[in-house]
């Protein structure tokens, strides 16, 4: 495939999308599939809708639109070091640093809004992969991070590097949307805390198998750097997978408390609203009563005068 965009048009287009699309499909798991608000939120809404429904409804709409469009663009701005990263190792761009610096930003922003990092991290763990699949589109068509030599069937034509190489972007790309349907499927059925984990295991498995098909220099016998860094990421995620299915629950509730207090406040309002309610409900019927035994004491007078 040829670079047919500019010298940096195929970034900004796809890093666009990549931001806008993240933003979208993040509302979209917020709203529609019920994801865990931050307390202050919950807070929020709750209030306006004592107010009024539409009133509450607006909020929100409002404040799951906000935390939404933060935790995205938290989760798509984490790959702001990998750069860094990767001049540290020598490996270019080094996507190796979502494994370190997603969990981290997106765990420091639930704390801040009164989230659940656990369950913000298993949601930001979607959202990893379809960033990605954008990000890797922009390498391909801009024709950067090119592969070994290749001659059969598809090609890339690297703008600085004559000769056909493998398309080594389009199959991490393949990876990325693969990893996404999976977790689209996987959500469901995970327990609280492994999204993450496993993210970490499948990424590090594609990458190590895509990184032979690349032109970096090997540095251990016939691995690359970053066969390495996927080897570490590929063990720590298994470790915490299996840490995560045993204390994932526990770690989820304790974050979970200020939750728990809210729960405990809306149950305490609802309460005492219902008492309200049967309290008037009980004087409307002592005053009915009252106003019949009187029109009866009434037509009792009116008939003994008339006698």
């Amino acid at each position: 495939m040829y670079r047919f965009f500019g010298a940096q048009d195929a970034y900004s287009l796809f890093g666009s999308l990549s931001v806008d699309l993240t933003f979208l499909i993040s509302v979209f798991f917020f709203s529609y599939k019920r994801h865990s608000i931050s307390v202050f939120s919950r807070y929020a809404i709750f209030h306006a809708s004592k107010l009024n429904k539409v009133l509450g409804k607006i909020a929100e709409i409002l404040f799951v639109s906000a935390e939404s469009l933060i935790i995205a663009r938290v989760t798509t701005y984490s790959t702001i070091l990998n750069s860094t990263l990767g001049n540290l190792l020598n490996t270019g761009a080094n996507y190796f640093a979502l494994l370190i610096v997603a969990p981290i930003f997106v765990s420091l922003v639930s704390l801040l809004i009164a989230s659940n990092p656990i369950k913000q991290m298993d949601f930001a763990s979607i959202l990893l992969p379809f960033t990605l699949i954008f990000i890797k589109c922009s390498c391909l068509f801009n024709g950067c991070c090119w592969g070994i030599a290749w001659e059969n069937g598809p090609y890339n034509y690297h703008y600085d590097h004559p000769g056909y190489q493998v398309p080594v972007q389009g199959i991490e790309a393949f990876w990325a949307l693969a990893i996404f349907l999976f977790f689209l499927w996987y959500k469901k059925r995970a327990k609280v805390g492994t999204m993450f984990p496993m993210y970490m295991i499948l990424f590090s498995g594609t990458r190590f198998f895509s990184e032979f098909f690349r032109h970096e220099e090997n540095v251990l016998g016939p691995f690359k750097t970053y066969h390495i860094l996927c080897i570490i990421g590929f063990v720590v995620g298994i470790i915490l997978f299996i840490v995560m299915r045993k204390y994932g629950e526990k770690l989820s509730d304790f974050f979970a408390k200020p939750h728990v207090k809210f729960a405990n406040y809306v149950a305490m309002y609802e309460e005492r609203e219902v008492k309200k309610n049967e309290k008037a409900k009980a004087a409307a019927v002592a005053a009915e009563a009252m106003r019949k035994e009187k029109a009866k004491q009434a037509k009792a007078k009116a008939k003994a005068r008339k006698k």
